[in-house]
């Protein structure tokens, strides 16, 4: 019931009960994993379980984002024949292009990025469009969305149920994904893509199993062509394949992804989309660690926000590790593969300049697959950075996400301990 009172009943701006209710939900799926894992429910219970859950919120609106008012403007640009890259939002309704409406003033008025042109891929654009089908009605447009989600979120529980089997993994830890409060309310709550990119790398690790070179590329693709940011793990294919195999999945992979991004590469709108796409990576902060602690310390030297220096040279930073992590570990087993995955999503994270909570579902998906619960913890400490919204101006207080990241920490430091204890006992005496 704590899902239901926030996705219904209680505004973002509303922290502390938003909080009270999201502990107690975590606190609930906690038990609910313990459970599972001593009585032995069969999986076609935690399927039927995790479907009701997010039934729950079918009729909600989201509360937690408002990213949803620029899908469904994207969406009926496409409907209308008109490339959501070419043009920024407020001109379009300016010179006429778009009728003046309650719906499209709505949508407008309401949306986060009225002044930048669409950062979302093509791929994205397609479901944006299809929950637009509907008509010019938002809250129908919020169902048909959710709908589509909802069937990822069945797919993906498939897939890491058919997973755990395959890998000879103890099935309780589907339960890890199937009544987590993050991902129910980012995804079926807010309308998140996240669950997509996670379908995509779900499907590269499924088919990597039975090595199928073919179909890895296409999952891993289809992760990329809904999201750029899986492009990060894209050095760890680089030790997964013998060489023959490796030119085949390069080829297919770039086959694939020269596909879902022709009508941005061939719309000419490249331009635009690329610019967006910097101005982000360079503008914006949120939820942020590393990157934060920098920007303290530089304080000292400068008096100036240092972002458009720091946000580029954290990401080259970001990007050498990852390369390191593809031709150093070496990868042999899908458990494996899976848990370079999950470093390397965490490597990317802590080096950004924004960090939204929905950002850790596609590495908390692939963790169930290894023993590291760094996810899974976060999950639960990042609903923190929603006190940025507990006032009409947007603030961050940073006694929050300090108190976010020494949690992971924390986690981190007994992780780390427990690998080196345990590889200790394994040493012959």
């Amino acid at each position: 019931m704590a899902i239901v009172g926030m996705g219904y009943f209680l505004p973002r701006s509303a922290f502390i009960p938003q909080l009270t209710l999201y502990s107690i939900s975590f606190c609930a799926y906690l038990f609910l994993v313990y459970t599972f894992k001593n009585q032995k429910y069969s999986l076609n219970f935690i399927l039927i379980s995790a479907l009701v859950l997010r039934l729950l919120l079918m009729g909600a609106w989201p509360v937690l984002s408002d990213d949803f008012y620029r899908y469904f403007f994207d969406g009926q640009l496409i409907g209308l024949g008109i490339n959501p890259y070419a043009a920024l939002p407020g001109d379009l309704l300016a010179n006429g292009t778009i009728p003046r409406s309650v719906y499209w003033e709505t949508l407008l008025d309401k949306m986060n990025s009225p002044n930048y042109f669409s950062v979302y891929p093509p791929l994205h654009q397609l479901f944006f469009w299809i929950s637009t089908w509907i008509g010019e009605d938002i809250f129908h447009n919020i169902v048909s969305l959710r709908s589509i989600v909802l069937v990822f979120e069945m797919i993906n529980l498939w897939l890491i149920k058919e997973l755990l089997i395959n890998l000879k993994i103890p099935t309780y830890r589907l339960a890890w994904y199937a009544f987590n409060p993050l991902i129910i309310l980012e995804l079926t709550g807010n309308l998140h893509f996240e669950g997509m990119v996670l379908t995509g790398l779900l499907l590269a690790l499924y088919f990597y199993s039975r090595k199928n070179v073919k179909f890895t590329a296409l999952g891993w693709s289809l992760a990329v062509g809904i999201k750029l940011s899986p492009l990060l793990t894209a050095p760890i294919w680089i030790k997964s394949w013998k060489k023959s195999d490796f030119i085949k999945f390069t080829l297919i992979t770039s086959l694939a992804l020269l596909v879902l991004f022709a009508p941005l590469l061939l719309g000419g709108q490249l331009a635009n989309f690329y610019t967006s796409f910097r101005l982000y990576q360079s503008s914006f902060e949120f939820n942020a660690s590393i990157y934060y602690g920098l920007r303290w310390f530089s304080g000292f030297f400068i008096d100036y926000n240092p972002i458009g220096l720091l946000g580029p040279s954290l990401n080259f930073f970001a990007a050498a590790l990852l390369l390191g992590i593809g031709f150093f570990k070496k990868t042999l087993t899908t458990s494996d593969l899976a848990s370079n995955i999950v470093w390397m999503y965490l490597v990317f994270l802590l080096l950004q300049t924004t960090v939204h909570p929905w950002y850790l579902i596609p590495a908390l998906g692939i963790s169930l697959f290894t023993a590291n619960y760094l996810f899974i913890v976060w999950s639960g400490s990042v609903f923190l950075s929603y006190h940025a919204y507990s006032q009409q101006v947007f603030k961050e207080d940073f006694r929050m996400i300090a108190l976010e990241y020494l949690l992971l920490l924390i986690a981190l430091v007994l992780i780390g301990y427990r690998y080196h204890k345990n590889k200790k006992s394994q040493i012959p005496h």
